[in-house]
C-alpha cells in the first residue's frame, strides 16, 4: 500500500512542477499580449489612412484604364509564391495547425514557400516543394525594418517578372479568444475599388506611375508589417490561452490524485487498525 501512497505523491509532485511552468508562460505571454495589443491599437490609424491613400491611387489607375505595375498578375510568370506566417516559438495550442490546413487548402503544384517562422519551417518542409527559409527568424526582434527588408525582396522578384502572384498566409487578429487563418493578396495589390474617386491621373505628381512607384513601397512595407504583427499578436495571445487551459487541466489532475491519494492513505489507515484490533484479539 505505500508503494502505491507514494507512487501517486510522486505524479502530484509532477503535476504540480508542471504546473509552475504553465502557470509562468500564461504570466509571460499575458504581459506580452498587453504590450502587443496596445501597440497594434496605436498605430492603427496609420496603417488605415495609408490603406485609404493606397485604394484611391490604384482606384484612379484601375478606371482609367492605366498601365500602372503593381495592380494585376505578371503575365510573363507562371510560378506562385506562398508567403506563411508561422509561430516564433511552440506550445501555442492549434496556431501553426490552423495556418498549415490553410496553407494546404491554397497549395498546388508549382508554387513556391516563403516561410516566416522557426516552428513552421519544421512542419511545412517538404521535399518537393521549392522553399526560402531567408526569412525564417524575422520574428525575432521585429521591425519596420525586417518588413521593409522583405517587401523590398518580394517588389524585386514580381518586377523581374518572377512570380506572376505574391499571395500571403496569416492569421488576422479579431480579439483575444478569436485569430482566423487568412489569405490575401500581396502582389498585386489588393484593394477595394472606388469607382467614384474624386480624382483624375492629372492629380498625382510627377505621374500617377511615378507616385505608385512610390507609395507602393511605404504600403506594402506598412501592410506586411501588420500583417506579420497581426500572426505575432495571434500566437502570443493563442499561447497564453493554451496555457490557461493546461494549467486548469493540471489544477483538475491535482485534486484527482489529491483525493486518490487521501482514499488510498485513509484505506490504508483502516487496514493498519483492523490489523491491530485482530491481533490484541489473539
Amino acid at each position: 500500500m505505500s508503494q502505491s501512497l507514494n507512487k501517486v505523491k510522486k505524479r502530484i509532485g509532477v503535476v504540480e512542477s508542471t504546473k509552475k511552468v504553465t502557470n509562468a508562460m500564461k504570466l509571460v505571454s499575458s504581459v506580452k499580449f498587453s504590450k502587443l495589443s496596445r501597440e497594434y491599437n496605436n498605430r492603427q490609424d496609420y496603417f488605415l489612412y495609408l490603406n485609404e491613400l493606397a485604394s484611391t491611387c490604384f482606384s484612379v489607375a484601375s478606371v482609367n484604364h492605366l498601365n500602372v505595375p503593381y495592380i494585376a498578375s505578371n503575365p510573363k510568370a507562371n510560378a506562385r509564391l506562398i508567403v506563411v506566417i508561422g509561430s516564433s516559438m511552440g506550445l501555442c495550442g492549434g496556431y501553426n495547425l490552423n495556418i498549415k490546413k490553410l496553407l494546404e487548402s491554397e497549395y498546388k503544384e508549382g508554387d513556391e514557400l516563403l516561410l516566416i517562422g522557426k516552428v513552421s519551417l519544421d512542419i511545412n518542409k517538404e521535399d518537393n516543394i521549392k522553399i526560402n527559409s531567408d526569412f525564417a527568424e524575422i520574428l525575432k526582434n521585429f521591425s519596420i525594418k525586417s518588413a521593409e527588408k522583405l517587401a523590398l525582396f518580394l517588389l524585386k522578384a514580381f518586377e523581374k517578372n518572377e512570380y506572376k502572384e505574391i499571395v500571403l498566409l496569416y492569421t488576422r487578429y479579431v480579439n483575444s479568444i478569436s485569430f482566423i487563418p487568412t489569405k490575401v493578396s500581396i502582389l498585386p495589390v489588393e484593394f477595394k475599388l472606388n469607382k467614384k474617386v474624386g480624382l483624375n491621373p492629372g492629380d498625382f505628381e510627377p505621374s500617377i506611375g511615378e507616385f505608385s512607384k512610390i507609395l507602393i513601397k511605404q504600403y506594402l512595407t506598412t501592410d506586411l508589417y501588420f500583417k506579420i504583427f497581426e500572426s505575432y499578436l495571434s500566437e502570443t495571445v493563442s499561447r497564453r490561452n493554451a496555457m490557461d487551459n493546461a494549467d486548469k487541466n493540471a489544477e483538475e489532475l491535482i485534486d484527482k490524485l489529491t483525493l486518490e491519494y487521501n482514499k488510498a492513505r485513509q484505506a490504508s489507515i483502516t487496514q493498519e487498525i483492523t490489523e491491530i484490533v485482530n491481533g490484541s484479539k489473539k
